[in-house]
């Protein structure tokens, strides 16, 4: 009896070693998996970042799984298992429901690439503006402008209306908005927000070449001539929304300096936020 314990826990020791090895080697091939992946793939893009996620889910299944079965009960466990297959098929597929539709949806994401590593976006029902930063087969990882982490599930971004800041054309524009009073030069105010803007070192003139022949390279506009005096509008160009606001904030400054040199007053509502 004693001898039969000893050998019993010999077996146990073994598999128990055996599982753990086979662990060790699990998690030194998915280590060795994305070291060769990130030397080998040196775009960081959103298609790529799901596919690594998914081979390396994968790699982990079949590790653990090969590593589990170093124990004869974990064996027996199966064989019982998959007896009932048609049942515990049911109950996964019930239990698994959300995780598949998670993977699912972001194969699609990463297949129609509705947003990209890096782009700037704003889910518009969720109110959630960020940069998107990974995507794996349950999430996709959003930083904010606080540098937090938002995790929004595939399967709920996939259903979002996103504003996508870089998509196509990753140039921005935001409007610069004075009010003058009305005993102000308007002509002149117009003259010196053109300059300003258009000399700022981030400003991008968006012309093609038949439209530099005849369009001002910053045009200024007089959008109404409101209760407080006329309302001038003009709009800042820059390669990126990452930028933008700097600049924005930099040409509203220079025009509040140069108008007050110009004797330019503006009025009780000075300045006006042009939507971001």
């Amino acid at each position: 009896m004693i001898i039969d314990t000893f050998f019993e826990s010999n077996d146990f020791i073994w598999e128990f070693a055996r599982f753990g090895v086979m662990l060790f080697l699990t998690f030194l091939t998915t280590n060795i998996f994305r070291v060769v992946w990130r030397r080998t793939f040196t775009a960081d893009t959103i298609h790529l970042k799901f596919i690594k996620n998914v081979l390396s889910a994968i790699i982990w299944v079949a590790g653990v799984s090969f590593s589990l079965s170093s124990f004869s009960q974990f064996n027996d466990i199966a064989v019982a298992f998959f007896a009932g297959s048609g049942i515990a098929a049911i109950t996964i597929g019930l239990a698994a429901q959300e995780s598949l539709s998670n993977a699912f949806n972001g194969l699609f994401i990463s297949i129609f690439k509705p947003f990209e590593v890096g782009d700037r976006v704003h889910l518009v029902n969720a109110n959630i503006t960020g940069f998107i930063e990974d995507i794996t087969l349950r999430h996709t990882v959003i930083r904010t402008f606080m540098n937090s982490r938002i995790l929004v599930p595939n399967s709920v971004i996939n259903k979002e209306l996103i504003e996508n800041s870089n998509f196509c054309n990753p140039q921005a524009s935001a409007f610069i908005d004075v009010i003058i009073t009305y005993e102000s030069d308007a002509p002149k105010a117009c003259e010196i927000m053109a300059e300003v803007i258009g000399s700022h070192p981030d400003f991008v003139d968006t012309r093609d070449e038949e439209q530099k022949k005849n369009k001002p390279k910053v045009p200024v506009f007089i959008r109404a001539l409101g209760l407080h005096g006329p309302e001038l509008r003009a709009s800042m160009w820059t390669e990126t929304i990452l930028n933008n606001f700097a600049a924005c904030s930099d040409v509203r400054k220079d025009i509040l300096h140069e108008f007050n040199n110009a004797g330019i007053k503006i009025s009780e509502v000075k300045f006006l936020s042009g939507k971001r």
